[in-house]
Formats: structure tokens, sequence, C-alpha cells
């Protein structure tokens, strides 16, 4: 028998359970009766589905687009796994675009993807992406039934909403799901004695609104699924120690290989396994745990071998994206880098105490730059070497609590730049794990308080926490409906962070999706307006962002004004000339200056004629037909030579056009 370290929550955790010893339920009081058999987890349940109902009707936001219903591999359907299991998570997305990777160390996390494409098979499968899957009878019109979103307007988003209900509808359950297990785990081991403190966790972590981002965007699944599958990987892992049973070690390797492949983090139980072995069982030998250990590490490396075979060649080699939304410490100079990364680890820790102001976007220029002249600098490294010390304490005094003090500091370790580029500043989604740790911290400390204040009445620790419990349900209650679809999020969002320059961008095209929307017909005017504002500010803080001068210059075109949307057009071409969506906006920007040159051509206006002929053939140099004309105001300017010179390059394009031939003879006498 183990003795009852101080500071544990469990007096017995090597104690055998036998009939006898399960107290009756008849016998239990009601605070026992809510942690025993069904209860627990029908509570847990009720809250899941109370939270997070109002995200059944959700669209697509964020990443959904690119890595849910716009991945050619997941709208296969299961036909699709075998590329999904081959391939890293963008994959679909860099093919489309026919763009090269730029996250270095690449992103292997096919299980969520599969997970999507088996959902499709019951939404209904398709071979890849087409825009123009919203024509169901393929007709060209919008028929009833076709506008999925019911946004007035018919085009791929129709498409693209198909079956998202479902997703999210799946989502929470998977939610609820692993929330079930974590309440199971700890409340058979690190709470085995006070199983009401596990069942409080178990709802506080439920209730984070920090996770609104992980439950309702369903691209983030595969935080849900890795930290589900980790947590068994621990239960079955404790069982075994407990029994030595080896099935357990197949299950807890299955588990683990699972954890692995939903997302990175499972590499966190090489060390967090064993030490919270070693803390929880004080009797028992790591060695004697060899097969266990072994069986892990085999898994591991099996994992790894595959990651590699995938993503080998988007390691140090892959291309560094040189956009700052993408690649934010880009023009960090001297300690900013370093000094900023450390200060987000301090907005990382009053998130999870205060999920107040919340945001799909932490990037560009919602952080300013730090530098060790910053106090909060020095604040933040001073929590994170309180975190790193208290966890060698503890480990020294094999006391429990270095298993949440690890889960908080180990995963925050892969996501905070220290040692992995990430690819983003920060992201809420990012510490859905040690989300977990700070909610188990909570939770025993205030149940230390009340132990110090002598005070045993379970009750009491429920009436502590249900404040908080309540507090972090309404928010993210509160906070769910802007999940539902780009638009709402973003245009929420900007409003919390306005110095965002990619929520100013989103901000943009989002209103300006709005004004094409019937419903909004009476705003259009006051939705594009806004749409400029928002655009423009995006430019100000980022001059460099391409999107925006693409969508910007939709904005311009729709009201009126083709200069200045030419110009955000030639920008975003100089920026990329390689963008799919820009030749058919330049083509219509180049048409409108032809047409207008037509018209002053024909009422003998030369002079303007000829500027935007020139405009024309400057958005569109390989066209034939702006320089046909240009030359032919030349020619009857009397500028024979300039005309020569304009219809010899107009030929090169269209070498068989008879009124190009008949010019170039006509020129040639003079």
């Amino acid at each position: 028998m183990s003795k009852k370290a101080k500071g544990t929550v469990q007096s017995n955790p090597h104690q055998v359970v036998t009939e006898a010893s399960i107290p009756k339920v008849a016998n239990l009081s009601f605070w026992d009766k809510l942690t025993h058999g069904w209860m627990p987890h029908i509570i847990i349940a009720v809250l899941g589905f109370v939270l997070y109902a109002n995200t059944f009707q959700h669209e697509y936001a964020l990443d959904d687009e690119l890595i849910v219903c716009g991945n050619d591999y997941v709208l296969q359907g299961t036909a699709g796994i075998n590329s999904i299991m081959t391939g890293d998570i963008f994959d679909s997305h860099n093919k489309q675009l026919n763009a090269e990777a730029n996250l270095a160390g690449g992103r292997y996390r096919p299980f969520s993807l599969a997970t999507f494409a088996v959902e499709q098979e019951f939404i209904g499968t398709q071979e890849a992406y087409n825009p123009d899957a919203w024509d169901k009878n393929q007709n060209k019109v919008g028929d009833v039934g076709e506008d999925a979103n019911g946004d007035g307007v018919f085009n791929d988003k129709d498409a693209k909403v198909k079956g998202m209900s479902f997703r999210h509808i799946n989502n929470v359950l998977l939610y609820i799901l692993s929330i079930s297990i974590l309440f199971m785990f700890l409340s058979r081991f690190f709470f085995k004695d006070q199983k009401l403190l596990a069942l409080l966790v178990a709802l506080l972590f439920m209730a984070h609104p920090i996770h609104t981002e992980v439950v309702a965007n369903v691209k983030s699944r595969d935080e849900i699924l890795s930290l589900l599958f980790m947590v068994l990987t621990l239960h079955f892992s404790f069982l075994y120690v407990e029994t030595k049973k080896m099935k357990l070690i197949v299950y807890a390797c299955i588990s683990y290989m699972i954890a692995l492949l939903s997302k990175e983090y499972g590499v966190t139980l090489l060390i967090i396994l064993p030490a919270s072995i070693y803390v929880y069982y004080k009797d028992v030998k790591l060695k004697s745990l060899a097969t266990l250990f072994i069986g892990i590490g085999i898994t591991f490396m099996i994992y790894y071998a595959l990651r590699s075979s995938v993503v080998l060649d988007l390691g140090e080699n892959a291309k560094q994206d040189s956009e700052l939304l993408n690649n934010p410490f880009k023009d960090a100079v001297g300690v900013e880098a370093i000094a900023t990364k450390i200060f987000i680890n301090l907005k990382y820790f009053l998130l999870l105490l205060f999920p107040v102001k919340l945001s799909c976007d932490y990037s560009f220029k919602v952080i300013e730059f730090r530098t060790f002249a910053n106090p909060e600098v020095w604040v933040s490294a001073l929590v994170l070497i309180t975190l790193a010390a208290s966890i060698l304490f503890t480990l020294k005094k094999r006391n429990w609590l270095a298993f949440p003090l690890l889960f908080i500091l180990m995963h925050m370790l892969l996501i905070n730049n220290f040692f992995f580029n990430i690819g983003a500043t920060m992201g809420e989604r990012l510490v859905y794990h040690s989300s977990l740790g700070v909610c188990i911290l909570i939770v025993y400390g205030l149940h230390q308080f009340l132990q110090k204040m002598k005070v045993s009445n379970p009750a009491i620790i429920s009436v502590l926490v249900l404040p908080l419990l309540l507090a972090y349900s309404m928010r993210t209650i509160a906070r769910n409906p802007a999940w539902k679809n780009n638009i709402t999020l973003y245009t929420t969002d900007v409003k919390t962070y306005p110095n965002s320059t990619m929520l100013n961008g989103n901000a943009c095209i989002s209103l300006f999706d709005m004004s094409n929307m019937p419903v909004y017909k009476s705003r259009e005017k006051n939705l594009l307006d806004s749409a400029s504002t928002y655009g423009y500010k995006a430019l100000s803080l980022h001059p460099g962002y391409f999107y925006t001068h693409i969508n910007l210059g939709l904005v311009k075109a729709k009201q009126g004004n083709m200069d200045s949307a030419t110009y955000h057009w030639l920008k975003a071409r100089e920026m990329s000339p390689y963008e799919k969506q820009l030749p058919a906006f330049l083509d219509n920007a180049a048409a409108h200056y032809y047409n207008k040159g037509m018209g002053f051509f024909n009422q003998n206006q030369l002079a303007e004629a000829l500027k935007e002929f020139n405009r024309a053939h400057e958005i569109k140099p390989n066209d034939h037909r702006p320089l046909y004309f240009i030359g032919m105001v030349q020619f009857r300017q009397g500028n024979f030579r300039q005309a020569k010179e304009a219809w010899t390059k107009a030929i090169s394009f269209a070498p068989g056009d008879a009124n190009l031939q008949k010019a170039l003879q006509d020129v040639a006498q003079y």
C-alpha cells in the first residue's frame, strides 16, 4: 500500500475495488450520488448541449473552408482517406493554389481529416471542389433549394455549407465524449477519494470560453480528438500499472497512435506519462513498467516514421512565408522577437484565467512588439520560471500536482514559438490542452483553501466553483454566435481588436459580401462604405496585405470607382502574379477602359480615347484589341511610327487578325 502524499487528494491509489467495497448508491450523500454511475456523464452531456446547442446551425468559418468543406480529399469521402493519410493537412489546399508548403515541419494530422471524410459519405461526395456545385440541376439558374445558406446569393458558399450542421453536431458530441472520458480518468485516479472535485474540473473545463474556437470551429476537431485519446492513453496506462494486464498496453498504444495522428501534441506524453505515474504510484519503480514504456516508445517511432515519410520535405527546406500574417516575427528587430514571444505567454495565462476579450485572430498589430524594457515581459518570464520551478519541486516531492503543471507548460512550449515556428503569433485553440491543467489547479486550489479553513462540506466547494462555472458558461454561449460564419466572425472580432490587420481585411470582404445579399439591399451603400474603411485600415497597418488589395478592389469596383479598383488589383498582381482570382478581375477592368476608349474614339475624342486604350493595354498587355485602337488613334493623329509600333506589337499576339494585317499594309507607305 502506498502512503498518502502530502498535498494529494487520493488516499489509497492501489486499493482493490471489490463489490463489497463499492458503496451502495442508496447510502450515498446527495453530492456523492452526483459522481456515481451514469449521473456525472448525464450532467456533462446536458451541460455540453446547453453550452453548444446554438452552434448546430452554424456554417463554416476560418480554416473550415480549406481544411474541411473545400478539401478535395475530404469531399471524396472514404475514397479520399488514402490521400489524407499520405499527405500534409494543407496538401489539397496547396495543390488547388499551385503553391508550395510554407510551414516548416509540415502539419500531419490525418485522423481528424479522416473523420470529416467519413462524414462526407453521409453528406454526399464529389470528386473535387467545384465552384458550380451549388447548381444542382446544372441549368445556371438559381432555383428553389439551391440557396443552401439562405443569403439570397447563389454561389459556391451554398455547396460548402452543405452538411456543416451535421459536422457541428458531431463536434459537440465528440467534445462531450472527451469530457466524460476526462472525468472517468480523474475520478478513477487523481481524485479517487474526491470524485466531486473531478466532476467540477470536468465541468469547468467544458464551460471554459476559450474552447469556443475548438468546438464551434469544425476544423479544430483535431484538438478535441488529440486530448480525448491522450487521456485514454493515460487511463489505460494507469490501469496497466495496477492490473498488469497486457491488453491494456495494446489499448494504450492504439490510443496513443490516434492521439498523435490527431495532432502532434501527443509527443508530450513521452514525458507526462512516466512523470505522472512516478508521482502517483509512489511504491512503483518505473523500470518495472518497461514493457509499457517500450510499447509507447515504439508507437511514437512508428508515428514519426510515418510522419517523416509524408512531410520530410517540409522541414528546414520548406519555403518560409514572407507574409507577416503567417510569419509574425519577420520584421522584429534585435531582441523584439524573443521578448514578444515571452510576453505572449502572459497573454495566454490571462486569457486562461479571464477569457473576456476573445478573438479568432491575434496576428500582426494585435500584439505589438515588446523589448526587455517592457515590465510585462519580465512578469511573463517570472510566471514561466515559477511554473518550471514548481514542476521540479513537485517531481522531487512526488506530488501529483506535477501532472497539471506539466500539462500546462509542456503544451505551452509547443505553441509559444520558443522552439517551433507555428506560423502564427498565438491562438485560443492552441492552449486547449494547457487549459486542462489550469482548471485542475483552480478547483484543487479552492479545495485546499477550504481544507485550511477546516471546511469539509462538499457543498461549499461547489458553491465556490458555481459562480465561475456560470460566468464561463454564459460567456461561452454568448461567444458561439460569432462563429456562425466568416461574416459574423470577422465583423464581431474586429470590434474587439481594431488593430488587427487580418480582421480589418476580412471585415472588408465580409461587408462586401453582405452588400451583395438582397436582404441588405437598402444598406448597400453604407455596407460598401464600411467595407472600404476597413480595407484602408488594413492597408494602413500592413500595406503589403495582398488579399486586402484584391478585396478593396472589389469594393471600389462596385462603388463605381474603377480607377481605384484597378490600382489595387495591379498592386496585388505585383505581389502575387499567379493568383487565380486576379485575371478575371483585371479582365473586367481592362474591358471597362477598352469600352470607355471606344466611346471616345467613336466621338472622335482621340486624346481621351488614347488615354483609355493605354490604360486597358497596361492592365492586359497581351490583348491585341487595345493595341489596335492605340495604333488607329496614332494613325489618325499622323503619328505613323507610333501606329506601326502598336500594330506590330499587336499582331504578335494575333498574327491572323485581318484588320491588323491591313493596318500594317496601310501604314507601310508612310
